[in-house]
């Protein structure tokens, strides 16, 4: 059961009673490899990232976040912030000498074991469109079981203190270094961002590396509003001595926080001895077969649920109307071969419909969709963001760069 929201004092000073989250553009350009006309590999500024951070309330720790390499973030990076602020938070192996955790963790999974799988009484949203999807509202009600609060349009004092965290890292930390955008065009601290992302050949791996290690160090920074203690020392004493413990996810429950980001959708199953083929699902205008089983024929014809991944939607897995698992079903031709997001795969199906006349039925169209986003990247700097994406996903990177694949 949820803490009683009755007492709004007790649940303010409660940990994981009620947490904001909001999405930054970070102020910092990354840069990313891409093949010039001589075949020469060369590096070109990206866009800049989305940090989407969730900070508790009572004590301002930042209890989980997720980061964003698009153009603008949507809702399922908002549930991967939600996933990683219940799922106990896992370290990362940096690569950049001088960046390690501090010796409690810096994270409240890491520094307080009675925080590992706490879930919070209260989130409190903006109204931005990624935040108001149905899908994201569902799954805070019913998996993660919290109430959900929408500030009003426009007015982000509503969630202040979130909104100040991020001013504290990008002055306390992003502003100071190569790279930085400054807080607008005229910022002093701007220095030709687009040059020196290329020359320190800073990588979207070093953005997750160094807010990886930013934040670990938040969680440990005295804070005047806490009479200079810090965050995760705040959390440690109201949980361990005031007997303010957080409610723990049981363990049945825990399985659809591991999958907080997956959706479900209703399918007809097709094929059969009528139309000589395997069964079958279409999803994404394209087919899905099993691989390591076979669908039941007596399914043809029949509804079913997919389970889908948005992270890769290169396979999915099949269940009945009754929930009982039935196969792992595998997209055909390239669509299957390479792992891609879901947000990948309509991008190359954009691609295709507005170029019908140059794509056959056998046209690959993964590929098609990345060599025009490889041609694009000389001159667009969107484009080139997209193509970095596409191939971090699809296990294709340039030779001898650095993996984009996103930490958290």
């Amino acid at each position: 059961m949820l803490r009683s929201l009755v007492g709004s004092e007790m649940c303010i000073r409660d940990s994981f009673g009620i947490v904001q989250i909001d999405g930054h553009k970070i102020d910092m350009l990354y840069s990313v490899e891409l093949e010039n006309a001589q075949g020469e590999i060369i590096r070109m500024p990206a866009m800049r990232a989305w940090l989407i951070a969730i900070i508790d309330v009572a004590t301002r720790a930042i209890i989980g976040y997720s980061i964003s390499p698009y153009e603008n973030y949507n809702q399922y990076d908002v549930l991967m912030a939600v996933h990683n602020s219940i799922v106990p938070h896992e370290k990362i192996k940096f690569t950049h000498k001088g960046l390690e955790y501090p010796e409690n963790g810096g994270y409240p999974s890491l520094s307080i074991p009675e925080t590992q799988w706490a879930t919070f009484d209260m989130i409190m949203l903006d109204n931005a469109k990624s935040h108001l999807a149905g899908n994201t509202v569902d799954k805070l009600l019913n998996n993660v079981k919290c109430t959900v609060n929408f500030g009003s349009v426009a007015t982000p004092e509503t969630r202040g203190i979130v909104e100040r965290f991020f001013k504290t890292l990008e002055t306390g930390g992003l502003h100071r270094l190569p790279g930085t955008t400054g807080s607008y065009i005229g910022d002093t601290k701007r220095n030709e961002p687009e040059k020196e992302c290329v020359k320190y050949q800073i990588t979207y791996n070093d953005i997750c590396e160094l807010l990886e290690y930013l934040i670990a160090e938040y969680n440990n920074s005295a804070h005047s509003s806490l009479e200079n203690q810090t965050p995760l020392q705040v959390m440690e004493r109201r949980i361990k001595q005031a007997g303010m413990q957080p409610y723990i996810l049981p363990l049945e429950q825990r399985k659809d926080i591991e999958k907080l980001t997956y959706f479900t959708e209703e399918r007809t199953v097709r094929g059969g001895y009528s139309t000589g083929s395997k069964p079958h699902i279409a999803f994404l205008g394209t087919k899905y077969h099993a691989y390591d089983r076979q669908i039941p024929i007596d399914m043809i014809n029949k509804k079913a649920y997919i389970e889908v991944n948005p992270a890769d939607v290169s396979h999915v897995d099949l269940y009945d109307t009754h929930g009982i698992f039935i196969a792992n079903l595998v997209a055909i031709g390239e669509w299957g071969r390479r792992p891609h997001s879901l947000r990948t795969h309509k991008a190359a199906l954009a691609r295709k419909n507005k170029n019908k006349e140059e794509n056959s039925v056998f046209s690959p169209n993964l590929s098609l969709y990345e060599d025009e986003l490889r041609e694009n990247a000389k001159k667009s700097r969107r484009e080139r963001t997209k193509t970095a994406i596409t191939e971090s996903e699809m296990g294709n990177p340039y030779k001898n760069s650095k993996s984009t694949k996103p930490i958290k």
